[in-house]
């Protein structure tokens, strides 16, 4: 956690709610480094969410999720998506603003920064949900296509994966060229 994140959790217990004071647990970073507070949803199955803080000057690690589906949401400031479609072999830059969101499919790579001076707080809404172990993120250095290594943890987290969100990295979707 930087001093500045440190700074903005001083007085609130992060056991027990997140910056906009949702009930959560204990922050986790990320393997992007972005630190996130995940909001106990209980009893939904199929579904996760966080709350974190892109903060300005900084752009977070470049990273892929190998079966999950997840929306940014920005609930406050400007947060600048990096994103890289496979199929397309194109790169895009998003911005987004408050009450605008981002998609990202499965073997997406993607990357956030602040398109702003004051921290950006987001939502991220996963489907299925982010598992503790972070073992749907696979860290890259580039955006690019994952490799036939890279997959190779896709079996055994499909394993864990609610049957009707499997082949979620393959399947076409309506009105797409997947």
């Amino acid at each position: 956690m930087t001093d500045q994140e440190a700074q903005e959790t001083a007085g609130r217990s992060p056991e027990t709610s997140t910056p906009s004071g949702r009930s959560a647990s204990p922050p986790v970073t990320a393997p992007d480094g972005i630190v996130v507070y995940p909001i106990d949803l209980a009893p939904c199955a199929h579904l996760a969410l966080a709350e974190g803080s892109i903060q300005p000057g900084h752009t977070y690690g470049i990273h892929a999720h190998l079966t999950l589906e997840q929306v940014t949401y920005v609930l406050s400031g400007r947060i600048r998506v990096m994103t890289h479609d496979p199929q397309s072999s194109q790169t895009h830059e998003i911005q987004a603003a408050a009450g605008e969101s981002v998609i990202t499919l499965p073997g997406h790579s993607l990357q956030f920064a602040s398109a702003g001076e004051t921290p950006a707080r987001v939502l991220f809404i996963t489907s299925p949900p982010y598992p503790a172990d972070h073992s749907d993120t696979v860290t890259l250095d580039t955006h690019r296509p994952l490799t036939e290594a890279e997959r190779a943890g896709l079996p055994e987290r499909q394993d864990s994966v609610p049957p009707e969100f499997r082949g979620a990295t393959d399947q076409p979707r309506p009105g797409t060229d997947r």
